[in-house]
């Protein structure tokens, strides 16, 4: 990092974060989120800059207050139903963005999946004491099997390929499963590339969700087109799109009745 984005980092941490982030962000591996909550991160990794991805520069709130409004309408129909909203954090990291989907929807339950040992290890400690948080150490794809993990990166870099054995791979829906009463409410795609993958068969799901986060990666893989999948499941489907940092917001429009 050079000093120019050191500096700039330091500002935002005081101007976003407060004092007392800024501190910690300097010299601790124990930051405050605010209520009284912390997230452990590891010092030197890429860790830091995802937590102030997802706290301090807040990419998965959604700005609108109508969007909002209906997303919670759509959150309160699926509990009078008699059914548990489940949000699915794929490519879960740490911890950072399954703790904050839990204080923003309370009501949920988070299935976060995360192909990579070492940071399963940190979202199980950051998580431990979220009952409505599930870390389950997998890869999301559109099919079950497995995959090959390149660890040798950036913790938030990980990379996964299919492979005869390895990692497990689950799906949408088998995350869904895994809450009892369960229904699908949002998805968050952050899987380095893999995204090509879980577009590419059954995506009945996105027929079901209310919400879907999803970070391209074009720029990382250009001789892959790892975003052509999901732009055509997207683009098919009803949802007003919004792009807030690194992400692609889709938000389930209503229908219209005359």
């Amino acid at each position: 990092m050079s000093l120019k984005g050191g500096a700039l980092d330091a500002a935002k941490d005081l101007l976003r974060g407060g004092p007392l982030f800024t501190a910690r962000a300097a010299v601790g591996s124990i930051l405050p989120l605010g209520d009284g909550e912390t997230i452990r991160v590891r010092r030197g990794t890429s860790d830091l800059e995802v937590v102030r991805q997802v706290w301090r520069d807040e990419q998965y709130v959604i700005p609108q207050h109508e969007q909002v409004a209906r997303l919670k309408r759509h959150e309160a129909a699926i509990r009078s139903r008699g059914k548990v909203p489940v949000i699915v954090d794929a490519g879960a990291n740490i911890g950072a963005a399954a703790l904050w989907f839990a204080r923003e929807w309370p009501e949920a339950r988070i299935v976060a999946v995360e192909p990579d040992a070492a940071n399963v290890a940190m979202a199980r400690t950051n998580c431990a004491s979220r009952e409505r948080i599930e870390i389950v150490e997998a890869a999301i794809g559109g099919e079950a099997g497995f995959v090959s993990v390149d660890s040798e990166v950036e913790a938030y870099a990980v990379t996964t390929r299919r492979a005869d054995s390895g990692c497990r791979v689950v799906t949408v829906d088998d995350c869904v499963a895994m809450v009892e009463g369960g229904e699908l409410f949002a998805v968050k795609v952050d899987i380095e590339g893999f995204e090509d993958d879980l577009f590419a068969a059954n995506t009945g799901w996105l027929d079901r969700a209310a919400l879907v986060y999803i970070e391209p990666h074009d720029h990382i893989f250009p001789d892959r087109g790892t975003s052509r999948n999901f732009q055509a499941e997207m683009g098919r489907r009803n949802f007003d799109l919004l792009i807030r940092g690194e992400n692609l917001v889709y938000i389930r429009r209503e229908e219209q009745t005359t």
